[in-house]
C-alpha cells in the first residue's frame, strides 16, 4: 500500500507537470499512433513494449487517458517495489524505506523538461529488476529483464557487463554467462529493429547522432540544447554527484558486488546520455537513484553494511 500511494503521488505530479497540457498530450498521442503504423522516427519506433501495454489497456477500457495514467501508476508501483527490494537486500527495513525518499523528491525535477513519452515507467522497473537479479546471481531472470528492458529502452544493455565485474573471480562460468547475456541483449536489440528496416548508424539511436558537442556547450549542425549549459550540467550533479561524497565516505564498508555494479553502470549511463541524449534528461538517471541511495545511506554501526539473506523475488 505504501508503494501504491507513493506511485499515485508520483503519477499525479507527472500529470501536473506534463499530461495536463495540450501540447505534450498531442505529442504523446502522435507517437502512440505513428508507432503502430511504423511511421515515427528513431528511437521511439524501436521501443514497442510501453506502447503495447497502453494499447492493451485502451482496448479494454476504450479510454486513452485512463490507459496512460494506469500504465504509469502500475509500473511506478513496481519501480518503487524493486527499489525497496534492492535496498532491503543490504539494509534493515527502515533504512531500506529511506531509499524511496530521494526517488520521490527528485521525481518532479526528472520530468521537468520532457513531453511524457511512455518509455520510462516500464524501463525504470526493468532496470532496477536487472540490478536485483544480478546481485542475486540469477542469470536467467537477469537475461529476461535485460531482453524485455531493451524492448522498452535500449539503455538496459549497460547492465550486462556489470555481471562480469561482479563475479569475475569465479572464472570461466562468469565469462560464459556474461557472453550469453551479451547474446541475449544483441538478439533483443536486433529483434526490435530489423523488422522496421533498421541500418547500423549513430543517428538510428537518437535520430541525430552523437551530441557530445552541444552537451558541452558547443555548436552542432543538427541539435541545439534546449536548456542553458549550467542547467544541463546541474542535473547529473543533483541525481548522481550529490550521492558520491557519502559513497566515498563509507566505500570500504560497501559490499564488493555493489561497488562493482556502481563502478560499471554509473559511468556507462552518464556516457550514454552524453553521447546520445541530453545531460539534463535526468529521468534517465532515476534507475540509478535507488542504487546510489543504498550505497550512500549511513551505516547503523561498524561493519553493518553486509549482504542480508536473499529474498524470493518474482521472476519476469
Amino acid at each position: 500500500m505504501r508503494f501504491a500511494v507513493l506511485a499515485a503521488l508520483m503519477t499525479f505530479l507527472h500529470w501536473i507537470e506534463v499530461d495536463r497540457f495540450d501540447v505534450p498530450r498531442q505529442w504523446q498521442q502522435t507517437i502512440y499512433l505513428q508507432q503502430f503504423n511504423g511511421l515515427y522516427e528513431a528511437p521511439h519506433n524501436y521501443r514497442p513494449m510501453p506502447q503495447g501495454f497502453v494499447c492493451l489497456i485502451e482496448r479494454i477500457t476504450h479510454n486513452w487517458d485512463f490507459a496512460c495514467i494506469s500504465y504509469r501508476w502500475f509500473f511506478t508501483v513496481w519501480f518503487l517495489w524493486a527499489s525497496y527490494r534492492l535496498a532491503r537486500r543490504y539494509l534493515d527495513p527502515n533504512r531500506a524505506l529511506l531509499v524511496l525518499v530521494p526517488l520521490v523528491l527528485l521525481y518532479p525535477l526528472s520530468v521537468l523538461h520532457y513531453w511524457g513519452q511512455l518509455t520510462d515507467p516500464l524501463s525504470h522497473t526493468l532496470f532496477v529488476l536487472a540490478f536485483l537479479y544480478l546481485l542475486e546471481d540469477r542469470p536467467l531472470a537477469l537475461a529476461s529483464a535485460l531482453a524485455l528492458g531493451i524492448f522498452a529502452k535500449e539503455t538496459a544493455v549497460i547492465v550486462a557487463p556489470a555481471y562480469l565485474a561482479c563475479y569475475w573471480r569465479r572464472g570461466v562460468r562468469t565469462w560464459l554467462i556474461t557472453a550469453s547475456l551479451g547474446v541475449v541483449c544483441v538478439a533483443a536489440y536486433l529483434a526490435a529493429r530489423l523488422p522496421l528496416g533498421w541500418q547500423p548508424a549513430a543517428d538510428s539511436i537518437n535520430g541525430v547522432g552523437l551530441v557530445i558537442a552541444p552537451n558541452l556547450g558547443y555548436e552542432h549542425p543538427f541539435a541545439v540544447m534546449p536548456v542553458p549549459l549550467w542547467e544541463n550540467l546541474l542535473h547529473p550533479m543533483l541525481f548522481i554527484g550529490a550521492f558520491v561524497p557519502f559513497i566515498i565516505r563509507q566505500w570500504r564498508c560497501i559490499h564488493p558486488q555493489l561497488r562493482a555494479l556502481f563502478l560499471v553502470v554509473t559511468p556507462l549511463l552518464l556516457l550514454s546520455n552524453l553521447c546520445f541524449g541530453w545531460l539534463y534528461e535526468s529521468r534517465n538517471y532515476m534507475p540509478l537513484v535507488p542504487l546510489l541511495a543504498t550505497l550512500a545511506l549511513p551505516l547503523a554501526g561498524r561493519g553493518a553494511y553486509r549482504e542480508r539473506p536473499a529474498f524470493q523475488t518474482a521472476g519476469i
